[in-house]
């Protein structure tokens, strides 16, 4: 392929909905995560104040690290899932219109294929039926 130079033009954005996405995205994405961060730092202040064995006090900041990793891999996996089913569900609407489309198609050239395959074999249908009448005829 040759290259023209051709460069599609970027899109405009518009400011209204980029704005509009951009609170969306803090609230949505940023917030919960400030949350959950502001809620570990509480978490592990809270273990480190209260009054236990040494031994105690960093068994209950590991299991508190561990619960959070534990938690932030299940809330990706439950994203996934979601946005799985979601487009799943989608696509099972939308794939009857184009199998019905593909299906049409093949008809048609299974059609096509078979009235090609048939004048193509024609002439040698109608030469192979003369000489069988000649020899039909050659026997009587």
């Amino acid at each position: 392929m040759s290259d023209n130079g051709f460069i599609p033009p970027e899109k405009q954005r518009n400011p209204k909905t980029q704005e509009a996405h951009r609170r969306q995205a803090f609230w949505q994405i940023y917030f919960p995560m400030i949350l959950f961060g502001v809620f570990v730092v509480v978490a592990i202040v809270a273990a480190l104040l209260l009054e236990s064995t040494g031994a105690s006090k960093w068994a209950d900041i590991s299991l508190i690290y561990m619960v959070s990793l534990t938690m932030i891999v299940f809330l990706v996996i439950t994203i996934v899932l979601v946005v799985v089913v979601i487009y799943t569900g989608k696509l099972i609407k939308a794939t009857p219109y184009y199998f019905f489309v593909f299906q049409k198609y093949a008809y048609m050239m299974e059609l096509r294929t078979k009235n090609a395959s048939d004048s193509a074999v024609e002439p040698f249908i109608r030469i192979q039926s003369f000489f069988a009448s000649l020899r039909a005829l050659r026997k009587k």
